[in-house]
């Protein structure tokens, strides 16, 4: 009995600490686009980071789609450049630097650093 009662303890700390970190992370605002390339801004996320409202919010949403499309096209360009003069392990290691899932932690470290 007496361990049953500490394995439930143990599984009731752990989840708390599970949520916590979970929490933690949610709380991160998403300026980066988690599902997006490792740079591209999330639309909705920043126009609620720099609190938009009225005709300015359409007008970021166009700023922010140029933007993006130019953060892909640079990267796909620089890739086509890179395979004259990287080996694939380069090569691989650069599509690391620029693959989805980097972008959740940059908004990790912004939230950290917020005022």
């Amino acid at each position: 009995m007496t361990t049953t009662f500490r394995y439930a303890v143990a599984a009731g700390v752990i989840a708390l600490s599970l949520a916590t970190v979970n929490a933690q992370q949610a709380a991160a605002p998403e300026v980066f686009c988690n599902t997006m390339q490792a740079g591209a801004l999330c639309p909705t996320g920043t126009v609620s980071v720099l609190k938009l409202s009225g005709p300015k919010v359409q007008q970021w949403l166009d700023l922010v789609e140029k933007y993006n499309d130019t953060v892909e096209g640079a990267s796909r360009t620089l890739k086509a450049d890179a395979r004259n003069i990287l080996t694939p392990a380069q090569m691989a290691e650069l599509d690391r630097w620029m693959e989805k899932g980097l972008n959740p932690e940059v908004n990790r470290l912004l939230a950290s650093r917020s005022h």
